[in-house]
């Protein structure tokens, strides 16, 4: 069960971080949502949920009986890491369209002042404000948050989400005591 559109194209990045393939994030948000349990079986790699007769993980492509056991839950460092990832994605695509909307509304109230014209009527400047407000406050968001912000708190994300990904590589592979 995918919780995005089936008809987007996954990014996939080059980045030499294994973690989140699309089948782990739709079970890691089901699982926060409390619409699954954290049980089941998943590859001791990536973590990506496998059937009982997997023998490669489809995502990474490690052969779950010569490699690494396959594991029966996520781990909650992980469940903890895509939070994260998401919260800081969020932060950065609101942050810049709440930029288009004030910008969208300073620029409108600048016309609206600046122009002799609506300044002589009341009418024609609220008419004006209201159609460029309602057209502007939509089109500078989705610039604005939808691309620039969407691809600057990608990177950031993604860059706390390889960190905490090669910490948690690094105390996994730590041989036990």
């Amino acid at each position: 069960m995918s919780f995005d559109d089936p008809n987007d194209v996954r990014f996939r990045p080059d980045d030499d971080c294994p973690i989140f393939s699309q089948e782990l994030e739709d079970h890691i948000v089901a699982i926060s949502r409390g619409q699954a349990p954290n049980v089941g079986r998943f590859c001791g790699n990536c973590y990506t949920p496998l059937s009982r007769d997997t023998e490669m993980c489809p995502h990474c492509r490690e052969d779950v009986r010569a490699g690494r056991a396959p594991v029966d839950a996520v781990p909650d460092t992980l469940l903890e890491t895509l939070r994260i990832q998401r919260a800081i994605e969020a932060n950065w695509v609101n942050g810049f369209a709440y930029l288009g909307i004030i910008i969208a509304a300073t620029t409108g109230l600048a016309i609206v002042l600046g122009v002799p014209m609506f300044r002589d009527s009341l009418i024609w400047a609220t008419l004006f404000y209201g159609v460029y407000l309602l057209v502007m406050s939509r089109v500078l968001p989705a610039i604005l948050g939808g691309y620039f912000g969407d691809r600057m708190g990608y990177e950031k994300a993604r860059t706390k989400t390889r960190e905490a990904w090669a910490e948690w590589v690094a105390k996994r592979d730590q041989p036990q005591r």
